[in-house]
């Protein structure tokens, strides 16, 4: 439907600057006050491609009204005030175009995040609404489950049976967490830290499922970082989250590296994984809530990986590696007072 829309917006721009141009070619040139009229016609066309396509629309609008133009101007120069004249209003057209199409392209973008940023929340909301409905009855589950377990004779044909049940709960609890802290406000509690310590606590903790991954943990800190004031806890989630998808990224006998440095007016953290990538379609919808590749994930860790981070006034982004695999970068802030 966009796609039809924008087609028929694309033949009303044609339509238009081809009946304008029409007038001027075949109108008698001494009608100076009709070309006159003619010309701020092409402010029409002009306007409409601002709004509808933004800063490609005003662009390609002003370049098309000077190509088709030109021709007829070039013909009609009449001395050197007159071609002055002309330069003058083709390039106060050309600037007008710019400043348009600008203005256009940041009230799209603002409101494309405005509409994002309404739909998340009232996915959080469902999602936080649902997630309560299921806490109860899977804590209550969890709960008798592995009492049973604990009590059943260890020689028991229902115990394998009974471990699945325990897993598959524990599995559907942490979900049900993950959708809980996707749809709470996001409240910071900052302190004053070392960066590296987080770093280290992190890779310490990811240790024993890396083993057992057949994944290698490589940290590479950088010692010059000075403190920085942030939420301990969430930075640590943020930071867990990205190796623990690094690991389960990277086949076995490959190794994960954290890095931690410094730039000019931030601190950054990167988790490189030695994976098959991520494709190119999910490339852009890496960070979407329910997005995800996994087969038992929720697609809800990146997306609260992403809150966090901006919340702190910080950015998240990705890239392919060189050879195979991807980065992950988080860049927060080190002067954080401009960030609350």
């Amino acid at each position: 439907m966009a796609l039809k829309s924008n087609h028929s917006r694309i033949v009303i721009l044609c339509v238009l600057l081809l009946v304008i141009l029409f007038l001027h070619y075949f109108t008698l040139h001494d009608l100076e006050f009709h070309h006159a009229i003619y010309r701020t016609l092409f402010y029409l066309p002009l306007v409409l491609g601002s709004f509808w396509f933004g800063l490609k629309g005003a662009a390609g609008v002003s370049i098309s009204v000077i190509l088709f133009y030109l021709p007829y101007a070039t013909l009609q120069w009449q001395g050197l005030q007159s071609d002055f004249e002309v330069i003058l209003e083709g390039g106060l057209y050309v600037f007008i175009a710019l400043i348009l199409g600008y203005l256009a392209e940041k009230e799209r973008k603002e409101q494309a995040a405005m509409r994002r940023v309404e739909k998340l929340a009232a996915i959080g909301k469902a999602v936080s609404e649902i997630a309560h409905d299921m806490k109860t009855p899977l804590m209550t589950i969890g709960g008798f489950s592995r009492q049973v377990e604990r009590n059943l004779n260890a020689k028991s044909l229902d115990q394998k049976k009974l471990k699945i049940i325990v897993s598959e709960t524990s599995r559907l609890e942490s979900m049900v967490r993950e959708m809980l802290d996707f749809g709470k406000p996001l409240v910071l509690n900052r302190t004053e830290i070392q960066l590296n310590d987080i770093a280290q606590d992190c890779v310490t903790i990811a240790e024993p499922e890396a083993r057992e991954a057949g994944i290698r943990l490589e940290l590479q800190t950088d010692p010059s970082l000075p403190p920085i004031t942030l939420d301990r806890s969430r930075v640590k989630q943020v930071l867990l989250n990205l190796i623990v998808n690094a690991i389960q990224a990277s086949p076995p006998g490959e190794e994960v590296i954290i890095r931690t440095n410094m730039r000019k007016d931030s601190m950054r953290v990167e988790v490189s994984d030695r994976g098959h990538g991520i494709s190119e379609d999910g490339e852009e919808r890496v960070f979407e809530p329910f997005f995800t590749t996994k087969r038992n994930g929720t697609g809800l860790g990146l997306s609260i990986v992403k809150q966090i981070v901006e919340a702190h006034g910080g950015e998240i982004s990705f890239s392919r590696n060189s050879t195979k695999g991807v980065t992950f970068r988080v860049s927060l802030p080190f002067n954080q007072q401009s960030a609350r």
